[in-house]
């Protein structure tokens, strides 16, 4: 199914019907931004965190030519979901598992473009990116989402914590 890449990401949220996606505003415009060179290419997406299903509803309209779209989710809940696109797999687990991670690289053992909203845990985050970033293609786009560690001592504190800042300063 081929979709017209003229449209925002944006305007593809604002039209989609199906599961919710919740993505803040700000991203979508960024998104649109960042992802502008690859919405025509055969690109395979990583994407932890998927929530409620629908940004992987959403990803194939925005890149039709798209090979893959792979959402992990650790809430079983997810598994329940179902999508009409062959393109998109769902892979249930704590991503940061190594059974996890085995389950996503049957799927592809490389990805053009990652986003991690698996966690807002600084520790988590960190542990995300050492994982799949060796797997991101050179050129490939590796998006943190909601980095709130950064700046909440609930989430570890990141740019505040006593030990980033000793060893950053």
């Amino acid at each position: 199914m081929k979709y017209m890449t003229e449209k925002t990401l944006t305007e593809i949220y604002e039209e989609h019907t199906g599961k919710v996606s919740d993505k803040w505003s700000l991203y979508l415009s960024e998104y649109d931004r960042i992802f502008k060179g690859y919405r025509t290419q055969p690109i395979k997406i990583l994407e932890i965190g998927i929530q409620n299903g629908g940004s992987l509803e959403i990803w194939p309209k925005f890149f039709p030519n798209g090979k893959k779209f792979i959402g992990c989710d650790i809430n079983p809940n997810c598994a329940k979901l179902q999508f009409e696109d062959p393109r998109i797999k769902l892979v249930i687990g704590d991503a940061n598992t190594n059974k996890t991670q085995n389950d996503i690289l049957q799927h592809s053992s490389e990805f053009d473009i990652v986003i991690d909203d698996g966690s807002h845990l600084s520790s988590h985050i960190i542990k995300s990116f050492a994982r799949y970033f060796p797997i991101l293609l050179d050129g490939g786009v590796y998006v943190a989402e909601d980095l709130h560690c950064s700046y909440w001592v609930d989430y570890e504190g990141g740019l505040l914590d006593p030990f980033f800042c000793n060893f950053i300063f």
